[in-house]
């Protein structure tokens, strides 16, 4: 394309014989700040792995047919020289330098490069949609964990002394009557783990209702002077199989038949390790166990 067709606010956006956009030309027209030169952003781990994500995503034999190195981003030295990117690389790029350029960006490439910048904008889609689960399930975790704290003073007000018992009377209720270490198998876990730090929104959200019902109902009895851990026992249990009931009414999948998912702290890496503009940086969904074990 000349530079009439390729103006980004006074400035010529240079495109190799692939169409890649130049990203030093974008880097000129947001007034080259040198925080974010292209080789700096590309050293910015989240860049890197968002180029990662987006060659799994194409795959190699495209880019080995339509791009000049087979990558998705590359620097071309010497006089004139310039670092290329795919469309979605250089609107990712250009949302780091600005919203206002990233807007600009948008537009270009919707007027010469409709099919590239919809590939883009599908892919920054998904990367945008794990990051919010990510975040949705960390802080969830992060509130049974919360909670736990207070359900274990509920308890204890309310005449537990063995701790382990009543948890597992609330795992059996939940869980249809399986075991912690069951329920580990099945999952096809190992025995150590524990099993919500593998486990998706709604297994979580399961767990927390049933924790904030059961201590609720055991201070409700406390203060009218039933105690004991034999009732407490029963109490976690029965609201365990209640809220299992009211999954199976609504049609959804039994925790213990949740696929289990990549370790919390794998999702709390990846909500550390973003671009600028809050995208996040693995394969679009979490990794599901293939063949959970069948009891």
């Amino acid at each position: 394309m000349d530079s009439e067709m390729m103006d980004l606010m006074g400035q010529r956006i240079r495109e190799d014989r692939f169409g890649f956009v130049s990203l030093t030309d974008i880097w000129s027209a947001a007034g080259r700040p040198e925080a974010l030169t292209p080789a700096r952003w590309m050293q910015n781990p989240g860049a890197k792995r968002l180029a990662e994500a987006f060659e799994e995503k194409v795959g190699k034999s495209y880019l080995k047919e339509n791009s000049h190195t087979g990558s998705c981003i590359y620097a071309r030295k010497g006089r004139g020289g310039t670092t290329f990117a795919h469309a979605s690389i250089a609107l990712s790029y250009a949302k780091a330098l600005s919203p206002a350029l990233e807007i600009a960006v948008n537009e270009l490439f919707l007027k010469f490069k409709s099919d590239a910048v919809t590939l883009a904008l599908e892919i920054l889609d998904e990367l945008k949609g794990q990051a919010e689960y990510d975040q949705f399930r960390v802080t969830l975790r992060q509130l049974l964990k919360a909670h736990n704290k207070l359900s274990a003073e509920a308890a204890q007000d309310a005449g537990v002394t063995n701790f382990e018992a009543y948890n597992g009377a609330g795992l059996r209720g939940l869980y249809g009557g399986l075991t912690k270490a069951q329920v580990l198998y099945h999952k096809g876990l190992p025995s150590s783990a524990h099993h919500l730090d593998f486990a998706g929104h709604e297994e979580l959200a399961a767990n927390y209702f049933k924790a904030t019902q059961a201590a609720a109902r055991l201070r409700r009895d406390a203060s009218a002077g039933i105690k004991g851990q034999s009732h407490a026992n029963a109490i976690h249990e029965s609201t365990g199989r209640q809220v299992r009931e009211t999954i199976a009414k609504l049609g959804g999948t039994m925790p213990e038949n949740e696929p289990a998912l990549d370790h919390i702290k794998e999702a709390e890496k990846r909500l550390k390790a973003v671009t600028p503009n809050g995208l996040r940086l693995q394969p679009p969904k979490p990794k599901r166990k293939k063949h959970p074990k069948q009891l």
